[in-house]
């Protein structure tokens, strides 16, 4: 399997995850409330190590798995780990887990790089699973990119959520 590339945006990057080094980077993300609530369902208890490296390791497995990065001006230039994301045809998670990264058009410039990515490997569609009705930001954010309502229903914790598809053929 060849090496996933790294995508970037000028100061906006999503390099592929690096096991195990950025579990401790994560980690820190999945102590946060909002990430959980966001990210994982309202109510979730913050995620161990050890819940956290299962998760990477599953999202590496089954998709490209990208931490996102931006160029951190006041640190030198430095990149700084913001969040990550998986691109699978069948699922998009984007999780900005740095709360302080939030609320910049952050999400709309990964998506953009995923569609192309997804374009690029000759991908049909894109899908976003699940996205719980009151994530009012993330449905915005995926219906501004295109993605139109495919489906909704009920997870297994009772939450609504609506499923949004991008179709990725050039029109006839």
């Amino acid at each position: 399997m060849p090496a996933l590339p790294t995508l970037e945006d000028g100061d906006l990057r999503l390099r592929p995850v690096s096991l195990p080094g950025d579990i401790e980077v994560a980690w820190s993300w999945y102590q946060d409330k909002q990430t959980l609530a966001l990210s994982q369902r309202p109510g979730t208890e913050p995620l161990s190590r050890d819940r956290v490296a299962r998760m990477y390791q599953y999202q590496v497995e089954h998709g490209d798995f990208y931490i996102i990065e931006v160029r951190d001006q006041r640190d030198g230039g430095l990149w700084r780990p913001i969040g990550d994301v998986m691109l699978a045809p069948d699922t998009l998670p984007i999780v900005i887990g740095d709360p302080s990264a939030r609320r910049q058009g952050i999400g709309r410039r990964v998506l953009a790089l995923l569609i192309a990515r997804a374009r690029q490997l000759g991908w049909p569609t894109l899908q976003a699973k699940e996205i719980w009705l009151y994530n009012v930001g993330s449905r915005r954010l995926f219906q501004s990119a295109g993605f139109v309502l495919a489906a909704t229903g009920v997870d297994p914790g009772g939450q609504p959520y609506e499923r949004y598809r991008l179709d990725l053929r050039p029109p006839d």
